[in-house]
């Protein structure tokens, strides 16, 4: 045997000794610790979320504190959510080759750092630059928190972790609006800076638990029969892209509503701003609730070919509630927001659960949630032509968003062709 035989028959049996114990540690986790790590990737995005909707929570105090206009305070949520639209590409790179436990961990620690800072700060540059950082908390965990589920759970099994992952928007929107009360005094306008260091010690908690509790498969050591995956490498499947693609499209007019949809009550419906907020409150609820309740349904659509058609069916019910999502009258406002919360959480359960799979090996799990996550987030960039739109004519802006989804639905089915393709290949 040569040289080169024999290192190449080195690597293999060290790469097969890795497989082996990656195999072990899947056992491992599915067995003992996997609902556990399900629940701990769910609490570490809940209170990024939190972190990050802090802003909302404390805005009057915040202005009145730092002397600055609404405008200038609205920089602090739009300066992490820049960031994590640069960081969730590779993010997903960055769990494929190091492990989704330590960059979760890193986001985590750069998250907790920021917010610990911020309640340090009296001016409102200084404390843009620590918003910045957790950012980078933001980014690195909505990629690795649907990872570490992607790895603790099988994909029969993962419809029920990663549909309460889904509304990890909602469920940390709603925790920091009702825990804010709490720990702020509207008389005291240095009050805000209590959320500030309640986030950063919920983080920490959050972390050390996480730094303990999390398992995951062992990563393939470079030099040793093979080579580290790399982002570009994740990206090459059609899959992937085509149901990024379909998120894309969902979120266009999901972000567009949850945005617009208190203007709409105000301007066409003739509502007070109070009560405006009050009734889109309820499209919150609503995804809250179908997300839970799309988790049992999904533990028992366990194929990928169901819940790929799961997912075209979604996306022909989102193209229905968002035909009337902007021609809804008075008394049909409650009935819009809480059956439209429903039906628009059937699309990113089932989208969480189905990405993993769609990538061409689990050592490209990470960068196809990276996908993903990116594609949804750069929909938020359309939300000003939807506004115009909705100035100009609301009935067409329907329209188009009927049409935008079910352009989703038909991709949707395209994944299935291509899926079908994959495994008969």
């Amino acid at each position: 045997m040569g040289a080169s035989d024999e290192g190449a028959s080195r690597g293999d049996v060290s790469a097969g000794r890795v497989r082996a114990a990656a195999a072990r540690g899947a056992g491992q986790a599915a067995r003992g610790g996997s609902t556990l790590m399900g629940v701990l990737a769910i609490a570490a995005g809940i209170v990024i979320v939190m972190n990050l909707f802090k802003v909302s929570a404390s805005m009057s105090l915040l202005t009145a504190d730092l002397g600055i206009d609404p405008s200038a305070g609205s920089w602090l949520i739009t300066i992490c959510t820049v960031v994590a639209v640069v960081l969730v590409l590779p993010a997903g790179g960055l769990a494929d080759r190091f492990g989704p436990k330590r960059i979760g961990l890193l986001g985590l620690v750069c998250a907790a750092l920021g917010s610990a800072a911020g309640a340090l700060c009296s001016d409102i540059g200084p404390l843009l630059a620590t918003r910045a950082l957790e950012g980078v908390g933001y980014g690195l965990t909505g990629v690795v928190s649907p990872a570490i589920i992607a790895e603790a759970f099988p994909p029969e099994k993962r419809g029920f972790p990663m549909a309460v992952w889904s509304c990890w928007m909602d469920l940390g929107m709603l925790a920091v609006l009702n825990v804010a009360n709490l720990f702020i005094d509207p008389s005291v306008v240095g009050s805000w800076t209590n959320l500030w260091w309640l986030c950063s010690a919920l983080i920490v908690v959050v972390a050390v638990v996480y730094a303990l509790a999390i398992r995951e498969a062992p990563r393939l050591p470079a030099g040793e029969g093979a080579r580290r995956p790399s982002l570009a490498q994740g990206l090459r499947t059609p899959a992937t892209w085509v149901v990024a693609l379909v998120f894309l499209l969902y979120n266009i007019g999901v972000l567009s509503l949850l945005t617009l949809a208190p203007l709409y009550c105000q301007t066409q419906l003739g509502l007070g701003v109070a009560e405006a907020n009050s009734y889109t409150s309820l499209l919150t609820v609503g995804m809250i609730t179908g997300a839970f309740a799309m988790g049992f349904v999904l533990s028992r659509v366990r194929t990928l070919r169901a819940r790929i058609v799961l997912l075209a069916a979604s996306m022909v019910l989102a193209a229905a509630v968002l035909g009337w999502a902007y021609v809804y009258t008075l008394d049909q406002i409650v009935a819009f927001m809480l059956l439209t919360g429903l039906c628009l959480s059937i699309m990113p359960a089932v989208g969480f659960t189905i990405v993993p799979e769609t990538a061409a090996s689990p050592a490209f799990v990470g960068a196809a949630i990276g996908l993903f996550m990116l594609m949804g987030n750069l929909a938020g960039f359309g939300t000003p032509l939807v506004g115009s739109l909705m100035e100009g004519s609301a009935p067409a802006l329907s329209a188009a968003l009927v049409g935008v989804n079910l352009v989703g639905a038909a991709l949707s089915l395209a994944l299935l062709r291509l899926m079908k393709a994959r495994r008969a290949a």
